[in-house]
């Protein structure tokens, strides 16, 4: 009875101050608020940032990059199992510790490298893996264009499109992979000479990572009355993204192989491959939804009153 009578004891009124700045933390989320909007009225810049996060929402942008880093790491498997097999330069450089092979060529090569390993044990069987490893790579290929398209067509708000070549498409990947790999890695040995050659060299890398960009963002689901410059903002994006990844790579990334790999095993370093795609999911999926956004906002500014400000 006594705890009865306890739990039926009405709670004592809350403490001044407290009430205080609950009242004060109330005023400022509002006043914060209001000021949201009256810079998103009059701004462009917030405008574009407030309507991004709204469509980026609309989509579960969060959701799609987890899913798209999931294909990506299914893609990289029976791909680094290929590059090792028909290339046997890296397959020589297996005995080298996944870490260092992170911070000299990025994560794919250390992938490349510990699949390499395993192959390694298994000599006799290097053409059958090989031709495994690229009928894998175009199957799950194809699971990477769907994912992509989904992205692209959903931050578009588009219906679903034509039917496409699957199987070209996921040849497409290797491209786009490929030539990616290629041109970071030939930064990377043109880098370390005087510093007018590092910028030039850091300057004509970023332009051509920017047109391989735009040619990825143009071969997935959008109007067709948007030309190239309509993906710039996502291109800009993305390889702004892709060089803080490869800074983070060298940083964080690459040492927390060794950990994780200490830890975990090979469960703990799957871990952190699939972290690192998930971070480039990311960046690719906002950079889509930046297209979509940057590209209706101009046509909301060209086709609105003298009060609305063009984006161009």
């Amino acid at each position: 009875m006594a705890e009865i009578e306890s739990e039926s004891e009405p709670k004592p009124p809350e403490d001044g101050r407290v009430a205080r700045l609950k009242t004060m933390a109330q005023a400022l989320i509002e006043q914060g608020s209001d000021r949201l909007e009256t810079e998103r009225a009059h701004r462009p810049t917030v405008r574009i940032a407030f309507d991004f996060y709204q469509r980026d929402r609309s989509f579960a942008g969060s959701l799609l990059a987890g899913g798209l880093a999931v294909k990506l790491f299914l893609w990289l498997l029976p791909a680094s199992l290929t590059v090792v097999v028909l290339v046997g330069s890296i397959a020589s450089r297996v005995d080298r510790p996944p870490e260092e092979l992170a911070e000299e060529s990025g994560l794919p090569a250390a992938l490349a490298g510990m699949v390499g390993d395993a192959v390694a044990s298994s000599e006799q069987a290097r053409l059958y893996l090989g031709a495994l490893g690229v009928v894998l790579m175009i199957w799950a290929g194809v699971g990477v264009v769907k994912a992509l398209r989904l992205v692209s067509r959903l931050a578009w708000r588009m219906e679903p499109p034509a039917h496409v070549n699957m199987v070209r498409a996921s040849l497409g990947v290797v491209v786009y992979v490929v030539s990616l790999l290629l041109l970071i890695r030939g930064m990377d040995f043109l880098q370390g000479g005087p510093f007018l050659t590092d910028v030039l060299v850091l300057v004509a890398g970023v332009a051509i990572l920017m047109a391989i960009l735009i040619v990825l963002f143009e071969s997935l689901p959008h109007p067709d009355v948007i030309p190239w410059s309509g993906m710039l903002p996502g291109a800009v994006l993305m390889t702004a993204g892709m060089l803080g990844t490869r800074v983070a790579t060298i940083v964080y990334f690459a040492p927390k192989l060794e950990s994780a790999g200490e830890l975990y095993g090979g469960l703990g370093m799957a871990g952190v491959f699939l972290a690192w795609l998930y971070i480039l999911s990311r960046i690719l999926v906002g950079a889509i939804a930046l297209n979509a956004t940057w590209w209706q906002r101009r046509e909301v500014a060209d086709e609105g009153s003298g009060s609305q400000v063009d984006l161009t």
